[in-house]
């Protein structure tokens, strides 16, 4: 699942993933709360900065409610992210902007590892900051 207000990058992403998941995207963290009800994802590419509900509160909202919650992966520019992930105990990282060759890479590692029942320190945390535009 991303959870994104930028339809372009959301667009991009399924497009890279389609071939491979099964990838829904929202503009938010409430929209994504509803669609977590209906549908149990294995990873969630979070946004930190969106309107309606931010990452963080999507977070705090996320894990009080879920019992066997999905890895989430945050995407951001904020030079900030690894200590702000780390903060909200995310299973991950991305910067923005980041290469699509490596999100798709990034993406394996964690639906792999989450499925290999593997421990979420032992999951690579390859955060690639790239010149390649998304869109």
């Amino acid at each position: 699942m991303v959870v994104d207000d930028d339809d372009g990058l959301c667009e991009t992403i399924r497009d890279i993933l389609h071939d491979d998941y099964a990838v829904a995207s929202v503009p938010h963290g409430a929209a994504a709360l509803e669609l977590v009800r209906a549908h149990e994802p294995v990873l969630i590419l979070l946004d930190l900065r969106m309107p309606v509900m931010d990452g963080w509160s999507f977070v705090e909202n996320y894990r009080r409610t879920t019992v066997a919650p999905a890895a989430i992966v945050l995407m951001s520019g904020d030079p900030d992210l690894p200590s702000i992930a780390k903060q909200l105990g995310a299973d991950g990282h991305l910067t923005k902007p980041f290469d699509l060759d490596a999100l798709h890479a990034f993406v394996a590692v964690h639906v792999l590892g989450r499925a290999a029942g593997v421990p979420r320190a032992a999951v690579v945390q390859a955060d690639q900051a790239s010149s390649q535009p998304l869109t």
